[in-house]
């Protein structure tokens, strides 16, 4: 009885302590974009052009600046900009278009915010014009977009992940329109291609999307020059497709050797290959669709619509609405020493998204995988990472509307 008594007080000041702390820190609590580490992974100068590569290992996403001359276009761009508009100023160039190789699914473009604050045009694959509601330049087969006197960006309609989907070429204008390499979005990954069952509210079956995607790799991807540098945009950990490496570029040739989705010599077995044990699609993927097709809001409006909150406050709100789900991103072991009953742990990590250590996992993609995009979130961060955790959730889309930092639950509140 004695000890259990010790062990009483010890918590009392434990939890007493941690009150003291979290009250500090939510006075503290900025709520202010930040400028998250970009994931610029390689600098490339191909023939005098230059490829920037932004990579974020917690999303297996790629997104890419490519320019010459002063100009510049952005493929696949997130939504939290503000790395590739600082890498526009450091630079000195002017962002003359948004190439969105597709409507993503997986991840929020930052394509209407960059648009409304740089003026650059928005383009994308055929049939999105009736469908988007902002902007946009439709491309079509074999279409160009000059990007400076020696090089241009050729538009390629590769259809098989979505009908829109396209491909974009760097070219060297001056030498017989040379393709130097591929932005091929999620037609064709490092290892795999993309999956072709997420666009079945458009009527269209995953086999006859595995189809397309058969034609557009046989007649447009394969037909490629073999030294022409591929730059995909996901890795290994996507939920877009199976199986995918974890280089982050490849050229046509290894593709051609190496990519099993690639060795195919008919339809029906590579119909039935793609089509099969492709991963567990998130649930959050059609709301990331509409959010894509409307234009997300910036990240400065999600950041700012969270309501810091004290902890006798949220303990009460939760008390009243059950419908709120409480993600606690700080680590496993922290959660395992103390944590709101009923939360959910999501080790967030601490570098933006850039690399993931084995503990971490992939954090958005499984809060998207397992939370409903309609439910209110709250967040338990550690102290300074509030704004961060707001940020990388709005990344899929997510809106937190409640926030704590260093949160420890009261004993009598912990079942």
């Amino acid at each position: 009885r004695g000890r259990v008594d010790i062990h009483l007080s010890a918590m009392r000041l434990l939890v007493s302590s941690a009150f003291r702390a979290l009250s500090t820190s939510c006075r503290r609590f900025s709520q202010q974009v930040q400028v998250l580490q970009s994931g610029l992974k390689a600098v490339e100068s191909l023939e005098g052009a230059k490829i920037r590569l932004y990579y974020l290992q917690c999303m297996a996403q790629a997104s890419y600046m490519v320019h010459h001359e002063r100009n510049a276009f952005l493929v696949d761009p997130r939504r939290d900009i503000e790395a590739y508009l600082q890498d526009l100023t450091d630079e000195q160039l002017t962002l003359k278009g948004i190439l969105l190789t597709h409507i993503h699914a997986d991840f929020v473009s930052g394509h209407k915010e960059l648009r409304d604050r740089t003026g650059a045009t928005v383009y994308l694959g055929p049939g999105t014009r009736n469908r988007c509601q902002f902007p946009l330049t439709e491309l079509y087969d074999d279409m160009m977009i000059d990007m400076s006197d020696k090089f241009a960006i050729r538009a390629i309609h590769t259809p098989g992940h979505t009908p829109e989907s396209m491909t974009f070429l760097l070219v060297n204008k001056i030498n017989q329109k040379k393709p130097l390499a591929a932005f091929t979005g999620d037609t064709l990954f490092i290892g795999s291609v993309g999956r072709p069952d997420l666009v079945g509210s458009l009527g269209v079956s995953a086999t006859q999307m595995a189809e397309l995607m058969y034609d557009s790799l046989e007649q447009k991807i394969k037909t490629l020059p073999d030294d022409v540098v591929v730059y995909p945009a996901h890795g290994a950990g996507s939920p877009c497709g199976k199986n995918l490496s974890d280089d982050l570029w490849s050229s046509i040739g290894n593709e051609k050797l190496t990519n099993p989705a690639l060795q195919f010599k008919a339809v029906e077995p590579f119909v039935k290959y793609l089509t099969e044990e492709q991963p567990l699609t998130p649930q959050y993927f059609s709301y990331d669709v509409a959010l894509n097709l409307t234009g997300a809001p910036s990240v400065a409006e999600i950041v700012e619509q969270c309501r810091k909150t004290k902890p006798s406050e949220l303990r009460t709100i939760l008390k009243s609405d059950k419908t709120i789900c409480v993600i606690d991103t700080r680590s496993a072991e922290q959660y395992s020493s103390s944590h709101v009953p009923g939360s959910l742990s999501f080790a967030m990590g601490s570098e933006g998204g850039v690399t993931v250590e084995a503990w971490e996992g992939n954090f958005a993609i499984w809060v998207g995988t397992l939370v409903s995009p309609t439910r209110r979130v709250a967040v338990i961060t550690n102290r300074g990472q509030e704004a961060e955790a707001v940020q990388r959730l709005a990344r899929i889309g997510y809106k937190v509307c409640l926030g704590d930092s260093l949160y420890i639950a009261s004993r009598s509140w912990m079942k």
